[in-house]
């Protein structure tokens, strides 16, 4: 079975059953994945761009989570919770980084956004590209780190 990796026009072999997150892993995509398949935060979060029915059903945790994750839709899916049961998937993942901890952006003050900076939980931009990372913005994430612990334990 064939799936492809949206906008980067690749493409790989798969076999009936792999894990979607596993397979982007396995074909060096850098996707994050605080919960750790658990299908309970918005890290791993792609696009179905064409035949969604070559993935495995939305499973009840993965239903949940996508109805918290800010800009979710009929396409939006979380790789930890998919398996490919079909050929010609193609899936986008979506641009930015999934923040997994005060302390990154911590690290990140007087820089200039490269990308949109998200909520690991919720999905939504902390941080939006081209914004400088100043001290007074970090305030509004305090709670950032209690999120993170929250779902990664």
């Amino acid at each position: 079975m064939k799936i492809a990796f949206h906008p980067l026009n690749r493409a790989a072999e798969v076999e009936y059953g792999a894990n979607l997150l596993q397979t982007l892993l396995g074909n060096e995509f850098k996707i994050r994945s605080v919960c750790r398949g658990r299908g309970i935060c918005a890290t791993c979060q792609i696009k179905v761009k064409t035949n969604p029915g070559a993935l495995s059903p939305r499973t009840p945790q993965e239903v949940k989570t996508l109805s918290l994750i800010v800009g979710a839709d009929e396409q939006t899916r979380l790789a930890c919770q998919c398996r490919i049961v079909g050929d010609g998937v193609a899936v986008e993942i979506p641009n930015g980084l999934y923040v997994e901890s005060f302390q990154e952006l911590l690290d990140l003050v007087g820089e200039e956004a490269v990308t949109d900076y998200r909520h690991p939980v919720n999905g939504s931009v902390l941080i939006p590209k081209d914004k400088i990372i100043t001290r007074s913005l970090l305030t509004l994430f305090k709670t950032l780190t209690d999120d993170i612990n929250r779902i990664s334990n």
